[in-house]
């Protein structure tokens, strides 16, 4: 393979659409609470709408905010109408998956050398209480 051709694959950031569901929506539902921290709005109507299930967006809203204090850096967030995901937003969403499947080594492996073991914890069990709030036949009070 040619050096060029590695970097492009490298350096490429993934299309949304090409995300899985779970991944895509949160990826998504996170630029809309980035967009209402900026306009002083509450997102919590449309995290209800988006999901159906007022718990559901309890907890995300508790993994947005997690990210908020825990990432090293500010993440970066594409704008709500960019058809490709950030470096950051792509790591959230191999995370999801990750938790999802109940893989903590990969999820580990993903975020080991940039969040300390204490806040890793945290996020992976708040990422799993968000998807277990999502899953069919959940609760949808809280």
């Amino acid at each position: 393979m040619e050096s060029s051709t590695l970097v492009r694959r490298l350096t490429a950031q993934p299309l949304v659409r090409d995300l899985p569901v779970d991944a895509a929506q949160a990826v998504l539902a996170l630029r809309y609470c980035i967009l209402c921290r900026r306009s002083e709005r509450d997102p919590m109507p449309e995290l209800e709408r988006r999901w159906g299930n007022v718990l559901a967006a309890r907890r995300y809203r508790l993994v947005v905010e997690a990210i908020g204090q825990i990432w090293p850096d500010p993440f970066a967030v594409a704008p709500p109408c960019c058809p490709r995901v950030s470096f950051d937003e792509a790591l959230l969403a191999t995370m999801i998956g990750a938790v999802a499947r109940g893989n903590r080594a990969q999820f580990d492996w993903l975020s080991g050398e940039m969040l300390g073991g204490d806040v890793r914890e945290m996020l992976f069990v708040a990422l799993g209480n968000f998807l277990r709030a999502r899953a069919p036949g959940s609760v949808g009070g809280g």
